[in-house]
């Protein structure tokens, strides 16, 4: 899959939404598929473990994430089931007070032995086409609510 990405405006701060991306351990409070994360932070960046409920399929990974704050974070596949790669980033610009916030990522699905590719087809399309206008607007909502 090539890379796909999309953006959102969000009225706060950049500031703001950047600590709202870097607090993985309370994304399952907000972003609906995110069913578990756990974060491990160290000197070369911070690994999180991820578990998503896509209806279809449970699926669980770890990314090691790298902050550079208050403007991006970025990752990369440490290891994970169905996935080859994924390798991705955050990118936060200031448009006046808000922040113009765009997530590009790039999945690479494999194919289990004895999965069906209709079904690797379906979970990749889950991944970006559907889930991912879905999570930037639980971020969205995240940041604008704690900004009341």
């Amino acid at each position: 899959m090539a890379m796909v990405s999309s953006e959102v405006l969000v009225a706060v701060p950049v500031e703001r939404f950047f600590a709202i991306v870097r607090d993985y351990d309370r994304y399952p409070e907000f972003v609906p598929t995110v069913k578990s994360c756990r974060a491990r932070r160290g000197p070369g960046g911070v690994e999180v473990d991820y578990q998503l409920d896509l209806g279809i399929k449970t699926i669980a990974y770890t990314l090691r994430l790298v902050e550079e704050p208050p403007r991006r974070v970025s990752w990369t596949l440490v290891r994970g089931e169905w996935m080859k790669a994924s390798n991705g980033s955050w990118e936060l610009r200031d448009e006046g007070g808000k922040t113009r916030a765009t997530y590009a990522v790039d999945i690479q699905i494999q194919k289990p032995p004895l999965v069906p590719q209709v079904l690797v087809d379906r979970v990749s399309d889950e991944l970006t086409r559907v889930q991912l206008p879905r999570m930037l607007e639980a971020f969205r909502r995240r940041a604008e609510q704690g900004a009341r």
